[in-house]
């Protein structure tokens, strides 16, 4: 397995934006989606906004929307007048643009996240999560770890059709996508890998977000324990059973789990010989 790097790129999100000295908007518009509308689009903004974040996406039809944050060039642009200049644009069908009050400036158009698949998300720290699942094991004891394996499990089962619909017929060709999908979603930086006997899977979690927080409990990752069975299992069509050999809250650098079949069979046809 290669190392993992220890520097993390994340994916920055704007549901809101606070720069209590700096005049910023925030901006949404329905284009044409067509090539050079986006390009004419940002023409008209480079000319009054210095971008902040961005989103867009196709909504079908031919028609787009392209929303952002960014900071005003001018003192003397405002809103409306930022609106006008937008309306001009023959590739943009509407638009609307709210300023920051106070130095805050919120997100009023979308009302949550989609993912990749069509599924909605909502946005939730990792660290207050962390501290509800401490709060679990902390008031219902060793009873809660199993109580989020279980809910870890049921989770990720409940999802397991759309992992297995994209890695296919041959899952063990696809495990490294898989834990490159669970790094992007934000549980932690993970690594996967079958082994030479393709009798059990390992996995590695770096910045696991149970371990978020410290735990005075002796709390390990039971939900992504859990999840990783869910996810797996169905994947392979076997019965697994999984263990945590490695925990930040155990005082190890990284969050590490062997997943192995009940039965103890490889999880998938014997390696070839050389």
């Amino acid at each position: 397995m290669e190392s993992t790097p220890r520097s993390f790129h994340r994916h920055l999100i704007f549901p809101f934006h606070y720069a209590p000295k700096e005049e910023t908007i925030f901006f949404v518009a329905t284009i044409s989606d067509k090539p050079g509308a986006l390009a004419a689009f940002l023409s008209v903004l480079s000319k009054r906004v210095n971008l902040i974040g961005t989103s867009s996406y196709s909504l079908g039809g031919n028609t787009a929307i392209y929303s952002g944050f960014g900071k005003l060039l001018a003192k003397h642009t405002t809103a409306s007048s930022l609106h006008a200049e937008i309306a001009k644009s023959r590739k943009v069908k509407s638009c609307q643009v709210w300023k920051s009050r106070n130095g805050l400036i919120v997100d009023r158009f979308h009302t949550g996240f989609q993912g990749g698949v069509g599924e909605p998300y909502l946005v939730f720290p990792a660290r207050g999560l962390s501290d509800t699942f401490e709060g679990i094991v902390r008031v219902i004891g060793t009873g809660g770890s199993t109580l989020l394996y279980d809910l870890g499990l049921d989770y990720a089962k409940a999802r397991s059709g759309i992992y297995k619909k994209m890695m296919g017929a041959h899952p063990e060709s696809h495990i490294d996508e898989l834990a490159a999908i669970v790094t992007a979603l934000g549980y932690g930086h993970s690594e996967a890998a079958l082994s030479p006997d393709r009798k059990s899977i390992r996995i590695t979690s770096i910045e696991c977000f149970e371990c978020s927080t410290p735990s005075r409990s002796g709390r390990r990752c039971s939900f992504l324990r859990g999840m990783a069975v869910g996810i797996f299992g169905p994947l392979f069509d076997v019965d697994m059973v999984s263990e945590e050999t490695k925990c930040r809250n155990a005082g190890d650098d990284l969050c590490e789990f062997v997943l192995k079949a009940k039965d103890g069979q490889p999880l998938v046809g014997a390696p070839k010989r050389p």
